[in-house]
């Protein structure tokens, strides 16, 4: 994963540690002298966040590394007889990168980002799914509700294993959406948009089942 941050300025020379004169890698912390500074104006996305490139595709095991050692930097118990807004910097940030760590940890939730950052609109935003798709999903509860009328549970597990196979199926889509050398685009936004949005559903429906 590549550790270069963008967005945003934090000092006369972003690139470099107003303290130190260290070269930045990410734009609210020196890694050399362990200066803290604010988020840029406009704040920061969650990959900028840990210093590396939008990516549906993420090493977990990389990134959880990568959380421990910013978590070690950035917890308030380092900087204990320090400047008290120091501390409450720390304190803030840490909550940031907790935040993005959660976010970029969902594959899905990792997915809804990165529309937004490619410019895409938000699922409140745009509820659309493919053509005839909300018709199948009712006529499937209306099965289900029959099924779990009758306990008929062959028919349960059936919508289970279903269920598991559509969320693939979406999940599948999305990634090769996100991967295409061409993201992003307004066709592959809107694309993008109605196989998050049929994702959600399925995951829906399978915590109802489960």
């Amino acid at each position: 994963m590549s550790l270069s941050a963008k967005g945003g300025t934090l000092v006369a020379d972003s690139t470099s540690c107003s303290a130190c004169e260290a070269v930045l890698s990410l734009p609210y912390l020196c890694e050399s002298c362990g200066e803290l500074f604010r988020d840029p104006v406009g704040g920061l996305n969650a990959y900028q966040r840990f210093g590396i490139e939008p990516s549906f595709a993420l090493d977990l095991e990389a990134l959880e590394a990568r959380h421990l050692q910013l978590s070690r930097r950035l917890h308030p118990d380092r900087l204990i007889g320090k400047d008290p807004r120091q501390q409450g910097r720390a304190l803030t940030l840490s909550s940031s990168l907790n935040e993005a760590y959660a976010l970029l940890r969902d594959e899905r939730s990792r997915a809804e980002h990165l529309v937004v950052i490619g410019g895409g609109k938000t699922a409140d935003q745009d509820k659309r799914t493919p053509p005839m798709f909300l018709m199948e999903q009712l006529e499937l509860r209306e099965e289900l509700e029959q099924a779990q009328e009758s306990d008929d549970q062959a028919a349960l597990g059936a919508a289970r294993e279903r269920t598991q196979t559509e969320q693939a199926a979406a999940r599948d889509s999305v990634a090769k959406l996100l991967g295409d050398p061409t993201w992003p685009t307004d066709k592959l936004r809107d694309a993008l948009r109605l196989q998050l949005n049929v994702w959600k559903y399925w995951i829906t429906l399978g915590k109802e089942l489960s």
